[in-house]
């Protein structure tokens, strides 16, 4: 099977695009984060979609999406938030459906209509650095931290009949995500907290606030309460901590390994994925596992 390196153009960046995998792990104790995709859930669909490995690398992409152009024919799918796709001038590109990118194609992502993350799949994953195990995007750690302008990445081009392992035009929702409840676990800090202020955090809905990014989000309401500092502890991509001043704040992908606010509570794995495509104004309600 012949595999020949060739690379897409970036015309426009967009706001927030990168490369991201499933993350660097074993590797807190140097004080380097997870990271990795927001949304593991849609990284799988796309690698699935694209019989690819399982953590194969994608490309990430939010609010404002890039504008690109393929340098040779590969197959691409996308997964995640619900963005207006154009391909070259063909619109109404729906997740899910395999695109099979042919020379000098473009790709245009627009508005985002529904959840926060896109991410892009390509036949074989991309051929970016790899650092520390993993080809997710870092600032510090990886030579690149987003596409810019101009920017190139590569990917191997085949040409071969590609069979997928399911209806090339499969339709890949996005109610998953619509869920407002997210499942957690009582925190190592949570039995500090009184039990009339556990019940009100539990029955209380939230709201995003904007403050919002790869490594935090922010809820709005604030909950005052008297909880001791503590000593700085593990924290991990999930981790919902209450600050001195009231504020919650759940870490994401791109979080600190070490934090000084109790951990009044740890968001289970795929409420992860469902809480990283809620958008700032959404609301949430925590509910214990």
């Amino acid at each position: 099977m012949i595999k020949i390196p060739s690379y897409i153009h970036f015309t426009k960046p967009g706001l927030m695009t990168s490369i991201q995998d499933l993350g660097r792990f074993n590797l807190a104790q140097f004080g380097i984060p997870y990271s990795g995709a927001m949304d593991r859930y849609s990284l799988a669909q796309v690698n699935f979609l694209l019989q690819n490995k399982k953590g194969a690398s994608v490309l990430e992409m939010a609010n404002l999406g890039p504008e690109m152009v393929f340098e040779r024919p590969t197959r691409i799918v996308f997964a995640g938030a619900e963005a207006e796709i154009i391909w070259n001038k063909k619109k109404n590109i729906k997740n899910g459906q395999i695109l099979e990118i042919e020379e000098e194609d473009v790709i245009k992502i627009k508005n985002f209509k529904k959840g926060q993350w896109l991410y892009m799949g390509i036949q074989g994953g991309f051929e970016t650095e790899e650092v520390a195990g993993s080809k997710s995007w870092y600032p510090n750690i990886t030579p690149r931290d987003k596409i810019i302008k101009n920017d190139s990445i590569c990917y191997l081009s085949e040409e071969e009949r590609f069979y997928p392992s399911v209806e090339p035009k499969a339709k890949v929702r996005s109610d998953w995500y619509g869920n407002h409840q997210i499942h957690v676990y009582p925190g190592p800090e949570w039995h500090l907290l009184p039990h009339l202020l556990q019940n009100r955090i539990l029955k209380k809905s939230f709201t995003i606030s904007d403050l919002i990014n790869r490594m935090a989000y922010q809820l709005k309401e604030e909950i005052a309460n008297d909880l001791p500092q503590i000593l700085t502890a593990p924290v991990y991509p999930g981790t919902v901590q209450l600050t001195p001043g009231g504020n919650l704040i759940i870490l994401m992908r791109d979080a600190q390994v070490t934090g000084g606010y109790p951990r009044i509570l740890q968001v289970d794995n795929f409420s992860l994925n469902v809480l990283s495509q809620k958008r700032a104004g959404d609301k949430i309600k925590f509910s214990i596992l």
